[in-house]
Order: C-alpha cells, then sequence, then structure tokens
C-alpha cells in the first residue's frame, strides 16, 4: 500500500476530526443561544420583569464565539439569526437605536434574516395594543412597521446569495392583515360612536 497515501488520508481524517469537535462545541453553544434569544422574544412579548440588556449582553458573548468559528455550520446560522432577531425586536418595542451587525456580533445574513422576523413580531404587540383599546399607539406602530417592511425590500438577491423572499413574501402579508385588522376596529370604534346620535335622532321622528 502507498506509505504516502496513507500519511495524507490519515491527515485528512484529523482535519475532519477537529472539524467534528469544532461542531459538537458549536452545536451546544448554538442550542443555548437559540433557546435563550426565543425566550427573550416570548418574554418581551408577555411584557414581563425581566433585565432585556443584561440578557443581550450575555447572549452576544455565545454569539461572538459562534460567528468567528472558521468553519460554519446550519444550526450556527439559526442560532444567530434567533439572536438577531430577539436584539431587533427589543430595539422596536422600547423604541432604542437599532443595533448594527457590529453591534450584536452576527454575520450580514443572519442579521438581514432576524431583521425580517423582528419586523413580524410588531404585529404581536399591534394585538396587544388593539386589545388594551390602545388604538394610537397600534398605529403608531403600524406605521413603523409599514416603514420597515419597505426598507427591507431593498434585499432582491437570489436565494443562493441570501434566502429572504419567502420571509420578504410572508411580512407582505402579515403587514396588509395587520392593516386590515387596525382599519376595521378604526371604523367599527366610529360607527359606536355615532350610535347614540343615531339612536337620539331615531327617539325625536
Amino acid at each position: 500500500m502507498d506509505e504516502t497515501l496513507m500519511a495524507e488520508v490519515e491527515r485528512i481524517k484529523e482535519h475532519f476530526d477537529a472539524i467534528d469537535k469544532e461542531r459538537e462545541n458549536a452545536y451546544a453553544t448554538a442550542r443555548t443561544l437559540r433557546r435563550r434569544s426565543v425566550k427573550l422574544v416570548r418574554d418581551m412579548q408577555r411584557q414581563m420583569d425581566i433585565d432585556v440588556e443584561q440578557e443581550l449582553s450575555e447572549c452576544r458573548e455565545l454569539a461572538v464565539e459562534l460567528s468567528e468559528s472558521p468553519n460554519r455550520f446550519g444550526f450556527v446560522e439559526e442560532a444567530l439569526q434567533e439572536y438577531a432577531e430577539a436584539a431587533l425586536t427589543y430595539s422596536f418595542l422600547w423604541d432604542k437605536p437599532a443595533p448594527t451587525k457590529e453591534d450584536l456580533g452576527c454575520t450580514e445574513r443572519t442579521y438581514v434574516l432576524g431583521l425580517a422576523d423582528a419586523i413580524s413580531e410588531l404585529r404581536r404587540r399591534i394585538l396587544t395594543l388593539l386589545r388594551e383599546d390602545d388604538i394610537p399607539g397600534a398605529t403608531r406602530m403600524f406605521d413603523l412597521m409599514d416603514d420597515y417592511y419597505h426598507l427591507i425590500l431593498v434585499f432582491d438577491h437570489t436565494d443562493a446569495v441570501l434566502p429572504l423572499r419567502r420571509k420578504q413574501d410572508a411580512l407582505r402579508a402579515v403587514t396588509e392583515r395587520t392593516r386590515a385588522d387596525i382599519t376595521s376596529i378604526i371604523c367599527q370604534k366610529r360607527l359606536e360612536e355615532k350610535m347614540p346620535d343615531l339612536d337620539m335622532d331615531s327617539n325625536t321622528e
């Protein structure tokens, strides 16, 4: 057997063994980041008493660790995307300056994908405001949602470069559904306000 080939195979095996070990470590980190990011979005929407900025700071350490890895795994991108969504959702709901990719320590791709999901999260807050009968607040939040939806349309790349098209289509549907919900409630409120006058007119006849 060719000793040169045997040595080369052994060297290449060590190469992939190292990647496999890195993958195991990255998987554990990514799972933690994704779980914490998903929970953070849920807790923010429920308006729970949590230290969001402290949680995001701790998540950033995990994100930077994953982003600096020379090998990119699919589950790493998913975790970074969830983290970007959580950070951007926080900036939207609390009226904070939006963080940059560098602020978050994530990649360009995961930042944009997380941004699309964060814009969708605005619908949940809008529905909460409508249930609380805060129509002005819901309207302001929708205007923000609509502006950001049009902002993200600047990305018109093929899915091979940036798989965003599906999220853009879904976001358009969510935005239009939210517009319809707000419009329906506003019209209903206006009708309710006119009802006493209509009753008085009918009683005087």
